[in-house]
């Protein structure tokens, strides 16, 4: 399945791109995620653990979060893999950053390809596309969250599905 969405961030491309960059900062802001633990040797890569409620399966999943295709300050891709509740998902989206200078704002398009199995996708695979898209957007809302005070603003998106 293909998604892919818009966010504007009331913020210089630099400021956003460090936050895009903060594994703390990306914890806090995915859906269910209390941590991302670092993998020994991977400077880009951890392990993490969400809990997640979609459509009416609820549990525990846990997997692998990775960046790649790295290329400062304008894009990287962000990977997810993980598996619970007899389900597996995973996927990938390509981040890129552009200034608009007029506005002052950056904003931030992704691409993204996403897989489910299992009993998420036997029950719920009507639901699985709205719901990525959904978990993506306050994805983003949360990180605009995490702006300084002077530039915090909830952002804006816009949907292209």
């Amino acid at each position: 399945m293909k998604i892919s969405d818009t966010f504007t961030f009331d913020a210089e491309q630099q400021t956003v791109w460090d936050l895009l960059m903060d594994p703390q900062a990306i914890a806090k802001a995915l859906p269910g995620v209390d941590a991302l633990v670092p993998i020994e040797g991977e400077k880009f890569g951890w392990h993490a653990t969400a809990k997640l409620g979609i459509a009416s399966i609820n549990g525990t999943y846990t997997g692998v979060v990775r960046m790649s295709e790295i290329q400062p300050p304008n894009q990287y891709r962000l990977t997810v893999n993980g598996e619970g509740q007899q389900s597996i998902i995973s996927g990938s989206a390509l981040l890129k950053l552009t200034y608009d200078p007029e506005k002052q704002k950056t904003i931030l398009t992704w691409d993204a390809d996403a897989n489910v199995s299992g009993k998420l996708a036997s029950i719920a695979q009507r639901l699985v596309s709205a719901a990525a898209l959904m978990l993506g957007k306050q994805f983003f809302k949360a990180l605009a969250n995490q702006l300084p005070a002077h530039q915090n603003n909830t952002g804006k998106e816009t949907a292209n599905q």
